[in-house]
């Protein structure tokens, strides 16, 4: 798909201001039950900054890293996206949101579809880890907190194998929530996503369509359980190759871990 002019980006962005909830940020708080997790990360919170698509973000990036601080996070996950691949590669802007979040509390991510396209994502992943990212592809990054270790998994082009028990929650970042039934399979007990865009237009609470879904989404926004696994799943905070959204404003959710 070619790249939108950006002159007929910033009027659809004007257009779309007269949607009120389109200028309003939604922080969430979800609450997530897990068996096994370790005292120390009982409570713990997190915030989920997902599809982002700089340089097309809906919020600016100050008052982006304002929000996510206010949260008073213990850790951030980073579920992929946060370039998009239909415009020109926003470096500086990478830096600063990578930079930014990595000062208010660890931050862990993982690709998604924008920077596995055009052969970004070994740009997209030196930007992250030099920022002090935890960078994961198909592979796993260690949490610590006070004292205590929780490993966390991160999907990018692979499905996820099934994983032997632990002891701990197997908790992992996964992109895409279309992939539901894998991550069942996978007996991952918390995976958190982005991608669905919260279904780009929604009306009386339901998704009109969604990337890699089709219409009448199954997989938008909120939470998702099914048998122990519990996913996650953001309305992002920016545009890609679609740039209208209505009913539907950017969305910060805050997972607050607690023992089961």
């Amino acid at each position: 798909m070619a790249q939108m002019p950006s002159r007929t980006k910033r009027l659809i962005h004007s257009l779309m201001a007269f949607d009120r909830p389109y200028s309003t940020l939604q922080t969430e708080p979800v609450v997530i039950p897990c068996a096994g997790l370790p005292d120390a990360f009982h409570l713990a919170r997190i915030a989920v900054v997902a599809d982002l698509h700089l340089p097309d973000a809906l919020l600016s990036l100050p008052r982006l890293l304002r929000c996510v601080a206010m949260q008073k996070p213990d850790a951030i996950f980073l579920p992929g996206d946060l370039t998009n691949s239909y415009a020109a590669f926003d470096e500086a802007g990478l830096r600063r949101l990578a930079k930014g979040l990595a000062a208010i509390a660890p931050c862990f991510a993982i690709p998604g579809n924008h920077e596995l396209r055009l052969d970004r994502e070994p740009l997209y992943r030196e930007i992250l880890t030099a920022c002090g990212v935890h960078y994961m592809s198909d592979s796993y990054a260690d949490w610590h907190k006070d004292g205590a270790t929780l490993r966390l998994y991160g999907m990018a082009r692979h499905r996820p194998a099934p994983l032997a028990v632990s002891g701990q929650p197997a908790i992992a970042l996964a992109h895409k929530p279309e992939h539901f039934p894998y991550y069942r399979h996978a007996r991952w007990n918390v995976v958190v996503c982005g991608h669905a865009h919260g279904g780009q237009v929604r009306m009386a609470g339901r998704s009109l369509y969604a990337p890699g879904q089709g219409f009448l989404p199954k997989y938008t926004a909120g939470i998702y359980t099914e048998g122990t696994t519990t996913m996650i799943v953001s309305r992002g905070l920016g545009n890609s190759s679609l740039p209208w959204r209505m009913g539907n404003q950017p969305h910060l959710p805050v997972i607050v871990l607690v023992r089961k």
